[in-house]
């Protein structure tokens, strides 16, 4: 064999070192993925738990290291003696309790980020009648009252440290789903030592009181059905890429990133046993939904998308994930299931894919990457703001293009304020939630033990130094996001949006009222030469001479003097406080503002007459030159003058933007802080707010209320009232028991 030339020799060798190092390093990085110890608290491992109000959950490996990809045999125990009562950790001392289930368990770390950002770490396991090593059989079981099944989750919250975003989700969206999953907080022992709390969780899956699907083909043979799939990752051995791609920054296709679904129910690894074509089927199943999408006529009330997605399942899901802004939302963990056209037939069912809802730990403003803590965006829109190897699936924005479809999104969201996203209902299952964690101590033992406050956690937009912190920014964050989505998606209420009298922070005349330019303007728009002019000046795109602008909002701005100083113009790492003239009161504060050389990101602050200030609401203020205009610009069709040379611009494409943000009406309002962030050059010119009166929201007329589903006490769906009890689900969230006959609100 010819020996290879020297440099061909060393390029060997290098390659070789190469994989060398690479192989060392999936050794390595599989070794991390479990330890022997088992992740104990990091911050105090000692850490005893003698009482609770929550139940416990004893696991019990026996010293075995638990792993990351196979399961292990483990015992658990779970005490549970009622609500209100105390449940005792010493059970050679307390031998009289209630045991809500002792037996086998096959155990192992589940999550992606959850477990390697977070140094307590996720369990997934399934309730087994013996060990594996014996078999280890499956074993459907109720645990805490929950549904029978045998797969389930402990969520350990970590960068959640208000520990109920993932609850609070489910319990909001749970009038208006099929089904999303229960859970229940627990403290949790492993091995006789203290981890902390968990939330012991159902998880979306196959079983009649989960998804209730049955296998493909069971009925009739009908392979339309039933399966469920999951939007995410390219990360499993088999999994399905869409024949389209995402839309990407500009509105257009990027045929460089993909749609990825994985196989849930059935697994990959079921096919063999399922129907011959079962996979194929799943397939078509997603195929026929996005061609229609992808279609021309995909608008079309009979043939087009509407005869493939329940449509109110997938609105249900939009605006569960809006609500929360999910950074992971649409595109990773997104689940969805059919049911075949024959079971549908058979019991009342719908076959058309719908929406379920998790994981929820980074949202509500629980992410600093992806804008996820701004509460004035929306999610289904991120292809346009961020890069990512996994994109919002372009159905998505082609569902928000269809008036059609806004229509009905508009009118759902009416239904959810005016029922369980009441902003008194929402606090008070917050308040429940956070008392629930803290009136036995189990917050004081968790943080104890972990040492969560007070430090950055991937992804934190927030760090909070205490529980009641962290949960006074969950409360000032859903705030902000209800009034964003409340403006863009309820009627405009009739409200008095008066201006405010700014007494001091304007720091530049940005206007020229005569000419000479030079003369009449100390600043640009640009930072160059461009600025506003005064349409005394000249009438076409000049802003009006008695500077009243009146935006489409409602809110009613008065612009400063222009011969005076009349904008705050500040630029990244510069801010600066607008005083108002006299104190006000309010619950809406409007900021009206543009940027010039691109648009910017500030931080908006309300200020207080007590000294305080409030929570900073994050803003984007866009460029001010708009070429497509949207409808919501406070003020379209400016232009502008050259400082310099005293040339009027011929574009008329310039404008103004009003932005809301939320102030506490309890308390007197002094001024606004203004922070740029980032981008360009901001202008603010002008304030105004929202007068405190009580007005009730009408909601738009959204038809007859219809019963949607059937349920047994137990939850399984069936196809038709039955006799004794059955739990009736109507479209506007509402349930109700009926009685052979009779029936009751629950």
């Amino acid at each position: 064999m010819d020996r290879p030339p020297q440099g061909e020799i060393k390029t060997y060798i290098t390659m070789k070192r190469i994989s060398t190092l690479l192989c060392m390093l999936l050794c390595l990085t599989a070794l991390y993925a479990q330890r022997a110890d088992n992740y104990p608290p990091t911050k105090n491992a000692q850490v005893k738990l003698s009482e609770t109000n929550l139940p416990i959950v004893f696991i019990d490996v026996d010293g075995k290291m638990i792993l990351r990809e196979e399961r292990i045999t483990a015992k658990i125990k779970i005490i549970d003696n009622g609500t209100g009562k105390t449940n005792y950790a010493d059970l050679a001392a307390h031998p009289d309790q209630k045991v809500d289930y002792e037996g086998y368990i096959s155990l192992k770390y589940r999550g992606n980020s959850s477990f390697n950002s977070s140094d307590k770490k996720p369990y997934g396991f399934k309730t087994i009648a013996k060990p594996l090593e014996e078999g280890g059989k499956k074993v459907k079981v109720s645990l805490l009252g929950l549904g029978k099944d045998n797969d389930w989750a402990l969520l350990a919250p970590f960068s959640d440290k208000s520990m109920i975003r993932d609850v609070l989700t489910f319990e909001l969206g749970r009038p208006y789903f099929d089904w999303v999953p229960s859970s229940r907080h627990v403290e949790v022992v492993v091995d006789g030592k203290y981890y902390g709390i968990y939330i012991l969780t159902e998880r979306p899956g196959k079983g009649k009181n989960r998804l209730n699907l049955h296998d493909p083909g069971e009925d009739g043979g009908d392979l339309t059905g039933d399966w469920r799939v999951e939007i995410d990752r390219d990360d499993e051995d088999h999994y399905y890429r869409s024949k389209y791609h995402p839309y990407g920054r500009y509105g257009t296709v990027d045929n460089t990133k993909y749609i990825t679904y994985q196989y849930d129910d059935p697994e990959y690894e079921d096919f063999a046993d399922l129907p011959a074509g079962t996979e194929k089927a799943i397939q078509k199943s997603i195929d026929d939904m996005e061609d229609c999408f992808a279609g021309d006529n995909y608008k079309d009330p009979v043939n087009g998308y509407r005869k493939y997605i329940d449509v109110t399942s997938f609105i249900d899901y939009m605006l569960s994930t809006e609500f929360t802004f999910n950074v992971d939302g649409y595109r990773l963990s997104s689940h969805m299931y059919k049911y075949s056209e024959t079971r549908a037939k058979n019991e009342g069912l719908d076959s058309r894919w719908k929406c379920t809802l998790w994981d929820f730990n980074i949202a509500l403003g629980n992410a600093d990457y992806y804008k996820g803590s701004r509460t004035d965006l929306w999610q289904y829109d991120m292809n346009s703001r961020e890069t990512d190897n996994q994109l919002v699936p372009f159905w998505w924005k082609r569902l928000i293009d269809d008036p059609a479809y806004q229509t009905d999104l508009k009118a759902r969201w009416a239904q959810y304020r005016e029922g369980q996203y009441a902003d008194n209902r929402i606090e008070a299952k917050i308040d429940s939630l956070a008392t629930l964690l803290t009136s036995g101590g189990a917050m004081e033992r968790n943080e104890a033990a972990w040492g969560m406050f007070g430090r950055y956690v991937w992804p934190n937009a927030y760090v909070g130094y205490s529980f009641n912190d962290e949960i006074s920014y969950l409360k000032r964050w859903i705030k902000n996001r209800l009034t964003f989505m409340d403006k863009k998606l309820l009627p405009q209420e009739k409200t008095d949006i008066r201006p405010v009298t700014v007494a001091s922070g304007y720091n530049a005349d940005v206007v020229v009222e005569a000419l000479p330019s030079s003369n009449h303007a100390d600043n640009a728009g640009d930072g160059a030469d461009n600025t506003f002019y005064s349409a005394g000046l000249k009438a076409s795109g000049g802003l009006p001479t008695d500077g009243v602008v009146n935006a489409p909002s409602g809110a009613n701005f008065q612009l400063g003097d222009y011969a005076a100083s009349n904008a705050l113009v500040i630029k990244t790492g510069e801010g600066g406080d607008l005083i108002f003239s006299a104190p006000i009161t309010t619950s809406q504060l409007y900021i009206l503002a543009t940027s010039g050389d691109g648009s910017s990101d500030l931080t908006a602050t309300p200020l207080y007459s007590d000294g305080s200030q409030g929570e900073g609401v994050a803003l984007t203020v866009a460029d001010w030159s708009v070429k497509s205009l949207s409808g919501e610009e406070a003020i379209s069709g400016l232009s502008r003058i050259n400082k310099r040379t005293d040339t009027y611009s011929q574009s008329l494409d310039f404008c103004l933007f009003d932005h809301a943000i939320g102030a506490d009406k309890s308390r007197k309002l002094r001024g606004v802080r203004l922070t740029s962030t980032r981008g360009g050059r901001a202008l603010v010119m002008g304030v105004a707010y929202k007068v405190v009166q009580t007005v009730g929201i009408d909601s738009p007329a959204t038809g007859e209320v219809k019963a949607v589903g059937y349920y047994t006490p137990n939850g399984v769906r069936i196809a038709r009232p039955g006799s004794g009890i059955t739990i009736v689900k109507y479209s506007d969230g509402s349930v109700k028991k009926i009685v052979a006959g009779h029936n009751r609100n629950n």
